[in-house]
């Protein structure tokens, strides 16, 4: 059972958004998924040399001209191993309220921003 300011929404069958209110904002995780990852990596955490999660930056304008007021900030993260390099998740960080039609927003520009649709894994 997830708490009350923790809930998860489906767009699609297989891949979730994760929300996660807090005082004045809300935190959201997409999950994605596509081989490659187009940004500059601006951070990365490795487990081990070859094992590691790779963060980009984004200038929360590229959220576009309908969520560009409720953006606070805007980031990619993927994995780097031995197997290749993969897109993973976009994460947001919005201004409260949000409603589901900004939440399915969310979800397809995250798509977008990684240049790939939702597809059955």
């Amino acid at each position: 059972m997830l708490p009350d300011s923790v809930r998860e929404v489906y767009f699609s069958d297989y891949y979730r958004v994760l929300v996660v209110e807090e005082d004045d904002k809300v935190f959201v995780s997409v999950d994605v998924y596509k081989k490659g990852f187009d940004y500059p990596v601006t951070r990365t955490s490795c487990v081990k040399e070859d094992f590691c999660l790779i963060y980009s930056t984004l200038d929360p304008a590229l959220a576009g001209p309908e969520l560009k007021d409720v953006t606070l900030s805007l980031e990619v993260v993927g994995s780097k191993t031995p197997g290749g390099v993969e897109t993973l998740n976009v994460r947001w960080v919005l201004r409260k309220p949000v409603g589901e039609d900004v939440l399915r927003k969310v979800f397809e520009t995250s798509w977008l921003l990684i240049r790939a649709k939702p597809t059955p894994q």
